[in-house]
């Protein structure tokens, strides 16, 4: 009998979480890759060398909550738009659960790192100033291309 009211339990968790992420969907749009190319301040193709998830940034616009994010610790081999000096870039993105974040295309591209036919993507990023610090950050609602889009 115990072994039911476990069933049931992880069914009743399994259902809350899936409600849940439908509640919480991201909503981008509608905007073709050339409008996301436009829209970006920044624009860097490269590989993605390190991957750090629940990252805490103040955000100064909520009451005392501090969003987690995931920072990729980005390779710069070219920049397509915009200007950055450096060969490394912090990136930030969400989770993924309805927050818009691209967690998994950050995991791919760190997982294969040293492959030429995988690790390559394009970023496009946006700007923001916070506490005199540049930060970037992109979402699913960014431009991108990776390996799966004919990138090589």
């Amino acid at each position: 009998m115990n072994s039911y009211h476990a069933a049931a339990l992880v069914a009743a968790s399994v259902l809350m979480v899936l409600s849940a992420s439908a509640a919480s969907a991201c909503s981008c749009g509608r905007s073709s890759t050339k409008d996301k190319f436009a829209e970006a301040d920044l624009i860097v193709k490269g590989r993605m060398k390190l991957v750090t998830f629940g990252v805490e940034i103040p955000d100064p616009r909520s009451e005392g909550e501090v969003p987690r994010l995931t920072r990729g610790d980005f390779e710069v081999d070219k920049v397509l738009k915009g200007t950055f000096k450096g060969k490394t870039l912090s990136i930030y993105t969400g989770a993924g659960m309805g927050d818009c974040g691209r967690l998994g295309e950050f995991l791919s591209a760190a997982f294969y790192y040293h492959s030429d036919k995988f690790a390559v993507y394009e970023f496009g990023l946006s700007k923001t100033e916070f506490a005199g610090q540049t930060l970037y950050f992109t979402s699913i609602c960014d431009y991108a291309k990776g390996p799966k889009d004919g990138q090589e």
